[in-house]
């Protein structure tokens, strides 16, 4: 640690000339071990490539923006074009404040305004294969498939299409992307009740209501719906008794855009 300025002590004392010839090859050394080190160290790359850096992050950014808002846009222009259909199939469970009954084989498919629901609630050991169908501004259900059909006094609100409430882009929330399968998807929530809690197997349920059942939902870059999962959160008198009655489903659309052929009973 005292060698050094012993050196240079002792080369200063040689003269002026020995001096001055010393500290320019010290220079001159310094010098050249910078250049040297200038490419791999820490300082001059950062500042030679943050306004680069800075410049590029932005235009991606803003195709990614870009890619989210049409893929959004696109989507809502598709559920809410005329005629629209789809089909997609579900399972999950029905949640009451005393109970927990499975749902499964559930299918959902929409032309248009038409509507057809099926699906399949186990309760205590036992199956019931329940359908429900919406045509031309008229609702049909039938409990099990020995069952008959009848008739229920229903609104054009009360149609479980899973895009039903969307009527432009106010009506859906972006949530941002997903990675899913090694694809980007784009994901989005809205009000969506596919499976109603009045149309529920139970001859001991009345005064349902819907509070504010959510779908949320995978779309792709054309706005297509791809998958997501259904929160149905309601409430109903079971046998008198008030309860919280949700219905939590995972959903996949199929066949969207392809025709699907749904008749009255």
């Amino acid at each position: 640690m005292t060698d050094a300025p012993r050196s240079f002590a002792a080369a200063l004392s040689g003269g002026p000339r020995l001096a001055l010839a010393v500290l320019v090859a010290i220079v001159v050394g310094v010098g050249a071990a910078c250049g040297s080190a200038a490419p791999s160290g820490p300082a001059v790359p950062y500042v030679a490539s943050f306004a680069p850096a800075s410049q590029l992050a932005a235009p991606s950014a803003s195709a990614k923006a870009e890619s989210a808002t049409d893929a959004v846009d696109a989507f809502v222009a598709l559920v809410t074009k005329d005629g629209f259909s789809y089909q997609a199939t579900f399972s999950g469970q029905d949640r009451h404040t005393t109970d927990i009954f499975p749902l499964s084989r559930g299918l959902l498919q929409v032309s248009g305004s038409d509507v057809r629901l099926q699906a399949t609630l186990t309760f205590h050991g036992k199956r019931y294969a329940f359908e429900h169908r919406w045509v031309k501004g008229k609702a049909w259900i039938k409990y099990d498939p020995d069952d008959k059909w009848r008739h229920l006094t229903w609104s054009a609100a009360d149609t479980m299409a899973a895009f039903a409430s969307i009527h432009g882009k106010s009506d859906v929330s972006y949530n941002g992307p997903v990675k899913s399968g090694g694809k980007t998807y784009y994901q989005v929530t809205f009000r969506s009740a596919i499976v109603n809690p009045a149309i529920l197997p139970f001859s001991n349920i009345s005064d349902t209501a819907l509070k504010s059942p959510t779908m949320t939902l995978l779309i792709d870059a054309a706005g297509r719906p791809v998958k997501g999962t259904t929160e149905i959160d309601g409430r109903g008198r079971i046998s008198g008794q008030l309860q919280e009655i949700v219905i939590d489903l995972d959903v996949t659309f199929t066949k969207v855009g392809q025709a699907v052929a749904i008749k009255a009973p």
